[in-house]
């Protein structure tokens, strides 16, 4: 058994692992994008859940003035830690209003499995940080640790709206003890060879994709085509997804408990993220058979090296820039090309209106600095290399202030931010799951 154990760690470890770094500048400002207050860089959150973190925090900052930020990235790479990395983020954007310093940011760095809580200077009083600690360690954490990031998240953000409008913090129900462990063992167990079983069953349900001559349209994997209405995206393999990690959760904590190690837990999960990892990067959709929609037989995947003839000049524009990944299959009885697209997240925002690729350019020009005593101006410009898409917009940049030096870290809150203009020197808390 031990020589197993290692065979198996020893093709978990070989296996390729994402691993890219994002920088401050990466980050979409949620003020900025739609003007929100969540940024799910890491895709970890729902868009009920988002809907309702904006809705909760709208409403503190027209009873407060308080601001809060929600934002989840891959990981912290490039920073010395995951603290360091969101107090620099908090004085880049400027959170909470100027002078107040009544802002907030809750980061989720998925790759480092750390929650960060910053909070402004102003807000020592209200929320000191022992019970920002307080609230991480009763409502996130125990959330987090069951893959449960958008209750986790809710759970933090309504305990610090609360705080934040003088209400009590509230405590976490304690387990009920006395629970024969065998008996968890045996249901974690089932539970997760029937979800796995039943998520092998849909991952055999064929994906239709329409095959055209030349291949022409292409279909996002990510989001609703304008031009036909019809969307692939996460229809097809989230679900399946959902079994895959919900049941290799379920073994891994089955295997922790009856191990007493927590690398038991560690390996179906790993082993699972693997797998989906590197299906999706070479097929595009990950599980599911590709059958043609005329007739109904399964399609070949062409080679990606092969693919550029087929795309149009933006796509091939897109993809050259890397902020697009193409798939293409072939029928080999209706002699059609499919093509799909599946977008990087950071690149999300540089579609453009006209032509639908994925190859808007973002630069900008400051007009006129600014000063201790009158606010900048900059011009932002959007424009397409390929259909001639221009759009410009004049952006306001805040006058400089004494806070905007009061930081450990030197964050310029007037560097990109249409947040308040606060700043913090590091107050806050954080946790691990």
């Amino acid at each position: 058994m031990p020589k197993v154990w290692a065979a198996v760690l020893l093709v978990v470890s070989l296996l390729p692992q994402p691993a890219w770094a994002i920088t401050l500048e990466q980050v979409p400002n949620p003020r900025r994008q739609y003007g929100g207050w969540v940024s799910d860089t890491a895709n970890i959150l729902s868009s009920s859940t988002e809907n309702e973190l904006n809705r909760l925090i709208t409403q503190l900052e027209q009873r407060t003035s308080a601001e809060m930020a929600v934002v989840t990235v891959p990981n912290t790479q490039g920073y010395a830690t995951p603290k360091d990395f969101t107090t620099q983020l908090f004085n880049y954007w400027g959170i909470g209003k100027a002078g107040q310093n009544n802002g907030v940011l809750f980061l989720i760095s998925v790759g480092d499995r750390r929650v960060e809580i910053e909070t402004g200077r102003g807000l020592v009083a209200i929320l000191p940080d022992s019970r920002v600690q307080q609230i991480i360690d009763q409502q996130i954490l125990p959330r987090f640790r069951n893959g449960d990031f958008d209750g986790g998240t809710l759970a933090g953000v309504r305990q610090l709206t609360s705080v934040l409008q003088g209400q009590p913090v509230a405590n976490v129900p304690a387990v009920a003890q006395g629970i024969d462990s065998s008996l968890v063992e045996g249901i974690l167990l089932l539970l997760g060879i029937i979800i796995l079983g039943l998520g092998w069953q849909r991952s055999r349900m064929p994906v239709s994709l329409r095959a055209e001559r030349g291949g022409r349209q292409v279909l996002s994997l990510t989001r609703r085509d304008l031009r036909t209405g019809a969307v692939l995206s996460s229809v097809q393999s989230d679900p399946i997804r959902l079994f895959l990690y919900s049941g290799s959760l379920c073994l891994g904590v089955f295997l922790g408990l009856s191990s007493g190690n927590w690398l038991g837990f560690a390996l179906p999960v790993v082993a699972a993220m693997a797998t989906d990892g590197t299906l999706s990067r070479k097929r595009g959709i990950p599980f599911q058979p590709v059958v043609c929609q005329a007739c109904g037989r399964p399609m070949r995947p062409i080679q990606p090296q092969l693919l550029d003839k087929y795309l149009p000049q933006e796509h091939r524009l897109a993809r050259s820039r890397g902020r697009a990944r193409y798939y293409g299959w072939f029928c080999p009885t209706c002699q059609g090309i499919a093509v799909v697209v599946r977008e990087g997240t950071l690149s999300r925002h540089l579609y453009c209106p006209r032509c639908q690729a994925l190859t808007l350019d973002l630069t900008t020009q400051v007009l006129r600095e600014a000063t201790y005593s009158s606010s900048g101006l900059k011009l932002e410009i959007l424009s397409c290399p390929i259909c001639g898409y221009r759009s410009e917009r004049e952006v306001v940049i805040p006058e400089l202030s004494d806070t905007d030096t009061d930081s450990d870290f030197g964050g310029d809150s007037g560097g990109d931010s249409d947040f308040g203009g606060g700043s913090s020197g590091g107050g806050g808390a954080g946790g691990s799951w």
